[in-house]
């Protein structure tokens, strides 16, 4: 018989108030507590999992692809990209990237280049996709995705040129760009920005001078370049940006494959104005045997081009590409051989 002051439950065994307050609010800590750990670690797993870094494919550069224009063995891999090279063989960029031509055809031939395009988007659609594929497209080397714009104009069977920034007279009230070429600068920099251009795509003929009336004019600063553009293979268009050019002595000296343009499409921006000098570039073809016509990538020009290469064959006269007029060996160019 147990006395009431040694029941097993009874007063004198509950735990003082505040002892139970304090237990509960431990409990509660330690519930808490768990569950902040368990979140914490599913937190951390779901962490862990979103950092773990997956291996990448493997870069591929587009423009060593045959399909995007360039031939893998006419590319050399430079430090800013792929960069135009002889072959083992001895095939050269302007011959290998040139559009065929039956040169056979004693007709006068006209090669029209269509410069500057790349930057805005649909005049540059257009000359890809309105101009004849004879029609030889220039493009700007600041262009951004310049070889998806090279592959879609091969695509075409526009053969191609790229830009080459070249220090003007007003420079630098008009300025061709951060890459342009300098007289302040010395060779091996001016040679630098050069390979920039270069490298800025694959499947190009040769490049012509964007602006450069005062570089052009310079025989010891124009010379290492030209000895470049010959041992890589590739022909340049002048411009005439410069009366006193010295580009065709030294081009002559270098046996590199060169030409020069002889009318500006579009000084005057009117269809009139156009359609006159493309009436001259008729004119001197008959004269010469050959001529240069060089405009910019606007929509009248490119309209106005498209409307007067259909005519052509009526009137006896052959629409050539850049590369079928070049002087090719410092004497007469193609056309004049035929």
């Amino acid at each position: 018989m147990f006395r009431r002051g040694e029941g097993i439950v009874g007063p004198a065994r509950r735990l003082p108030r505040p002892v139970l307050i304090a237990a509960a609010a431990a409990l509660v800590l330690l519930v808490a507590g768990g569950a902040a750990w368990l979140l914490s670690g599913s937190s951390r797993e779901r962490t862990a999992r979103t950092s773990v870094e997956l291996a990448l494919p493997k870069m591929v550069d587009a423009t060593l692809d045959p399909a995007s224009g360039g031939d893998p063995a006419l590319i050399e891999r430079g430090a800013g990209g792929p960069l135009p090279m002889v072959a083992s063989d001895g095939r050269q960029a302007w011959q290998v990237y040139a559009r065929p031509f039956d040169r056979s055809d004693k007709r006068p031939r006209i090669a029209i280049v269509i410069a500057n395009l790349g930057q805005a988007g649909a005049e540059t659609e257009a000359a890809i996709k309105t101009l004849p594929g004879a029609v030889t497209l220039g493009f700007n080397p600041y262009a951004r995705n310049l070889p998806g714009w090279i592959a879609k104009a091969r695509a075409a069977g526009h053969e191609l040129i790229v830009g080459v920034p070249m220090e003007p007279l007003d420079y630098p009230r008009e300025d061709p760009g951060p890459e342009t070429l300098l007289l302040a600068l010395s060779p091996k920099q001016n040679l630098d920005r050069l390979e920039w251009a270069l490298s800025r795509g694959s499947g190009y003929v040769g490049v012509t001078n964007f602006m450069g009336s005062r570089f052009t004019a310079a025989p010891d600063a124009l010379g290492p370049i030209f000895e470049v553009l010959k041992g890589r293979g590739l022909l340049f268009l002048e411009t005439r940006a410069s009366n006193q050019s010295a580009v065709a002595p030294i081009a002559d000296k270098l046996a590199l494959p060169y030409a020069a343009n002889d009318r500006d499409l579009d000084g005057d921006h009117s269809r009139a104005g156009i359609e006159q000098a493309l009436a001259d570039l008729e004119t001197i073809a008959r004269k010469k045997g050959a001529a240069i016509g060089t405009g910019e990538g606007n929509l009248v020009t490119i309209d106005r081009v498209a409307s007067w290469a259909a005519t052509l064959d009526g009137k006896g006269l052959a629409l050539a590409p850049l590369s079928a007029l070049v002087t090719a060996h410092g004497g007469a160019s193609e056309a004049d051989a035929h």
